[in-house]
């Protein structure tokens, strides 16, 4: 009986010594022109990963930078059908407290989703909407970096339902609204607005 367990043990030994089990890898290129993104890297004792499919969760795609770290899981064991399941990039990965979420890139972008607030950082915001950007809040502030002045330019039409309020002038088709005089009725010019 004992033998037989042996033989049993030394038959799953010698099928298992076949199976590759999931390994880490570190991404030197990635191909973008596939329906799923195929890697290269170094694996395992110098060992070479090649086409490794990326595999991202719907709705998310990233293209990790060459240096990245990789969970790579050989399916049924082959290095040959290998997929990369996980990636991680120390030199670029953002500290979050727990329950916080954040999306980022390797040049600073990133949008931060932290409790009861979320934190946008880029050079350039591009919002772009075919129909309409509604904000739905009862205050919208501004402000330029480090709490300065700021500007803000539109290219259209503006229409408001309330007041405007300025702590300083407002010149509208280049006329100054404090500083503006009339034609007066007795043919002089009347002084500026009080």
């Amino acid at each position: 009986m004992m033998d037989a367990m042996r033989d049993v043990m030394r038959y799953v030994e010698r099928r298992l010594a076949g199976v590759r089990l999931a390994y880490r890898a570190s991404l030197s290129a990635l191909s973008k022109g596939a329906a799923v993104q195929l890697a290269q890297g170094d694996a395992l004792a110098g060992e070479v990963m090649q086409g490794a499919e990326v595999f991202q969760q719907f709705g998310f795609t990233s293209a990790p930078p060459a240096g990245t770290q990789a969970i790579v899981l050989p399916l049924g064991g082959s290095t040959a059908h290998s997929v990369i399941i996980a990636t991680e990039n120390g030199a670029y990965r953002v500290d979050v407290a727990g329950g916080e979420a954040c999306i980022y890139n390797m040049y600073g972008d990133k949008v931060h989703l932290k409790q009861e607030r979320i934190d946008v950082e880029t050079k350039t915001l591009h919002i772009k909407a075919s129909e309409q950007v509604i904000f739905e809040t009862p205050s919208i502030a501004m402000q330029g970096t480090g709490g300065g002045d700021a500007a803000a330019t539109m290219t259209g039409s503006l229409h408001i339902t309330g007041g405007i309020t300025s702590d300083a002038d407002i010149v509208a088709g280049g006329v100054s609204l404090e500083h503006h005089t009339h034609p007066g009725d007795s043919g002089g010019v009347t002084g500026e607005a009080i």
